[in-house]
């Protein structure tokens, strides 16, 4: 086993790479006139600019250190590519860019493992703290990135930049992002004409030390060199010095010396394990801890870098580090699959001979914790019975730490009531040694909460929540914005259990703190004022629901953008309003901005994209407009069918309603057809008295009517009355639909002193919970006063 190291900081690691790279490239006095031109445009709120040309590097680090001295309420962000190997990779850019923006915004989450999650999370996480302070993001060579295609080097910078955010950079005169930049409307200056020499080697430094300093993560001290018996060579304006490291200084030093002297993959493969080789002799255990694996992915030599990453001191020492930042790097260019998970099972063995059971213990715990968030899906039963057998032995907090594990894990193999016990216990645990609001009790009550509500024990998640909420405010105060996602937990589940009343206080302090702590434009704002607004919106304030809506949309459009999935959730929530107040016109225009979002983020096969085109068809159909509304509901029971299949309640929702328009438009027998299906699908997903069943009974009952097919008809009816009436209730609007279909059918046969009975018996037994002008009393008595007039009457 190596020596134990601590984790490297990385980022704080990285910054003095680039710090000490930009004090070498500002200490040339540049021009005057783009000096000012750079301030001009650090002062306005106008598109990116972009400088082009040979030497903007310089000028770009030259203006960034003058600028930050003058503007220290400025918070300025850089990036140097190629001042180290790895900063010429696209996700440790957006990897940097997004823990700096995370300390502005001091948010309390992690950073995701996955790169196509980080991307998705830049515009929420820069919105957020462009929120708190004016941003300035400098991007020097942008251009030279060494991963992904170049005529699309910034993918993954969003087009919309929310207001307080400045962004400069800098590419070659040639370079094929500028064509992706101009095309988004960024401003272009060009610097210099002048097209860039030949880049000639360092004098005086050995072929040997370059390819050394060429294959380094972030360079070696000269006592490093000469222990390893090479030259080391003196800083300059071809090698730089940032904390004794020396490093090759750019972008075009790196490509000059990979193109002399590592043309061949062989060769820069080669280099590679040489710096391995001196790393694993010759450097102290912190810094081995941060080249040597690095070094060995990168050399592709895949069974020592196996051999480090089973070495309990280097997983333990990369599993503490804050996100994992290198574990994903070096687990991603491995392989990252069920295979890895399988991989360190084998494991399992020597540590137990090797390790005491503490260590083991916080090892493993780790290690599927990492697992879990890399999003890996490999069986980790052998982990946990290791765990289940050290519990006995093991402190209190640790001792939690191993049963909240195997709790999660349980739950989400399905064995819930398996896993209640060690939840339980480890809550107990870590409130009694640990305290009520410390991070870890935090994490227990949560978990066992969330198993109470997908249980559907919503009583015991509230208490839960409320507990959790209490101890956070005895730590923080009452008015803190640290309270707000324990008020939206604690909300949700009130409003799951329709205890609307109880909810709206939750959401609406929420909102309260978001709008003292954030202001009026702030993502959290946002959040707050839809989690409100859908609770009022439940209680058919379709006025407030409204006003909270519009004002959620116009957060989202400020800081995201109109093509963002954050602003079309908002169009599709105001759209869903004004839908339930009948103003169709401006619900179809809404639904439609939604979907054509969606469809250009998501594509057809998504859950949004099914949501809105089923919203859209339904207010179509609502206006009459059935040529219209019909294809929108195919292609909405299509996607619903592709993305969740078709025995889901989405997508028999949009069953339902394609069969009510079909039948609205005389297309009988294919209506027919729907609601079968669909009564079939009700009754496996939630059984033969479900309300969704018994009104699809109703629908496919009252088609017989229409039909003709009365026989049919009658007895689907007389079940469905008999039905709502014991299960919802002889007040449920269902039930009064099902009466009214029924006395229909009677009065069509004759048989209009049964219809008066049946109605009659029905206002009697509604009476006693509903108001005389009742919209549904009022229903039956018009169907009761209509027995002796015309039929049409009836509806």
């Amino acid at each position: 086993m190596s020596e134990r190291a601590d984790a490297p900081d990385v980022e704080a690691r990285t910054r003095a790479d680039h710090a000490a790279y930009e004090a070498l490239l500002a200490a040339d006095e540049p021009p005057k006139a783009w000096l000012r031109r750079l301030n001009r445009h650090a002062a306005r709120q106008d598109p990116p600019l972009v400088v082009v040309g040979d030497g903007t590097t310089a000028l770009l680090a030259a203006w960034a250190r003058r600028y930050r001295d003058k503007h220290r309420e400025v918070v300025l962000f850089t990036h140097y590519v190629g001042c180290t190997g790895e900063s010429r990779l696209t996700d440790r850019l957006v990897e940097r860019l997004l823990l700096r923006l995370r300390d502005v915004a001091a948010l309390p989450d992690p950073l995701p493992a996955d790169p196509e999650a980080r991307r998705e999370l830049l515009p929420n996480w820069l919105a957020r703290a462009a929120a708190r302070t004016r941003l300035m993001l400098v991007l020097a060579d942008v251009d030279r990135l060494t991963d992904g295609d170049a005529e699309q080097a910034l993918d993954w910078l969003p087009a919309h930049l929310p207001p307080g955010v400045r962004i400069v950079l800098g590419v070659a005169l040639n370079a094929p992002a500028v064509t992706q930049m101009r095309q988004r409307g960024w401003q272009t200056e060009v610097l210099s004409e002048a097209v860039a020499g030949r880049q000639e080697l360092p004098d005086g430094v050995t072929p040997e030390t370059l390819r050394l300093l060429w294959a380094c993560r972030r360079g070696l001290t000269a006592d490093e060199l000469q222990a390893a018996g090479y030259q080391a060579p003196a800083s300059g304006a071809a090698i730089y010095r940032a904390e004794e490291r020396l490093q090759l200084a750019g972008v075009d030093v790196r490509d000059a010396v990979r193109k002399s002297l590592l043309a061949d993959g062989a060769d820069r493969q080669a280099a590679h394990e040489a710096v391995a080789g001196l790393v694993a002799a010759h450097l102290a255990p912190e810094r081995r801890l941060d080249e040597l694996p690095w070094q060995l992915a990168a050399a592709r030599d895949w069974e020592r870098l196996a051999h480090v990453l089973a070495d309990p001191a280097f997983l333990q020492a990369l599993l503490r580090q804050r996100d994992r930042l290198d574990l994903w790097h070096y687990w991603r260019a491995w392989g990252a699959d069920a295979e890895l998970v399988a991989w360190y099972a084998e494991c399992l063995r020597p540590w137990r001979q090797e390790l005491d059971a503490e260590t083991l213990a916080d090892l493993v715990c780790g290690l599927c914790a990492a697992f879990r968030e890399a999003g890996l899906d490999g069986d980790l039963s052998p982990f946990m019975n290791a765990l289940h057998e050290l519990t006995s032995s093991l402190p209190p907090a640790l001792h939690a730490r191993v049963l909240a594990t195997r709790g999660a894990w349980l739950a989400e193999q399905g064995e819930a009531a398996a896993a209640l016990e060690p939840l339980q216990q480890a809550l107990a645990l870590r409130r009694e040694a640990l305290g009520e609001d410390h991070p870890e009790t935090r994490t227990s009550r949560h978990q066992l909460a969330t198993w109470y509500e997908e249980q559907g024990d919503l009583d015991a998640a509230v208490e839960l929540y409320r507990a959790g909420l209490t101890a956070r405010e005895t730590t923080l105060g009452e008015r803190a914005p640290g309270l707000i996602p324990y008020l939206h937990n604690l909300g949700a589940v009130l409003k799951a259990r329709n205890d609307f009343a109880a909810a709206r206080p939750c959401f609406r302090r929420a909102l309260e703190i978001a709008e003292r702590h954030y202001g009026n434009a702030h993502p959290t704002t946002a959040a707050c004022l839809d989690n409100l607004a859908g609770t009022v919106y439940a209680e058919h304030d379709f006025d407030q629901a409204e006003t909270l809506y519009q004002r959620a949309l116009g957060i989202a459009e400020a800081v995201f953008g109109a093509m963002h999935a954050a602003t079309a959730a908002a169009a599709h929530n105001l759209g869903a309003v004004m839908d339930a107040r009948e103003d169709f016109r401006t619900a179809e225009m809404l639904f439609q901005r939604a979907l054509d979002v969606r469809e250009e983020l998501f594509g057809a096969e998504h859950v949004d994209t099914a949501s809105s085109l089923h919203n859209l068809a339904g207010v179509k159909d609502a206006m009459g407009r059935y040529d219209d509304a019909e294809p929108l509901y195919r292609r909405a029971v299509a996607n619903w069918e592709a993305v969740v299949g078709k025995e889901h309640t989405a997508t028999a929702t949009s069953v339902n309603n394609l069969a009510d328009l079909l039948r609205e438009t005389g297309q009988f027998g294919e209506a027919e057809q729907l609601y079968r299906r669909n009564l079939a699908t009700w009754r496996a997903l939630v059984g033969e008295d479900h309300p969704h069943t018994l009104m699809t009974l109703c629908e496919l009952a009252g088609l017989h009517a229409e039909q003709g097919r009365l026989d049919e008809a009658e007895p689907m009816l007389r079940d469905a009355v008999e039905r709502t009436a014991r299960v919802l209730g002889r007040d449920n609007m269902d039930h009064i639909n099902a009466v009214t279909r029924l006395a229909g059918l009677l009065r069509e046969t004759g048989r209009k002193d049964e219809a008066r009975k049946l109605l009659k018996q029905t206002i009697t037994a509604a009476e006693g919970t509903l108001g005389m002008i009742s919209p549904k009393l009022q229903k039956l008595r018009r169907h009761l006063e209509a027995l002796d007039v015309d039929p049409d009457r009836l509806h």
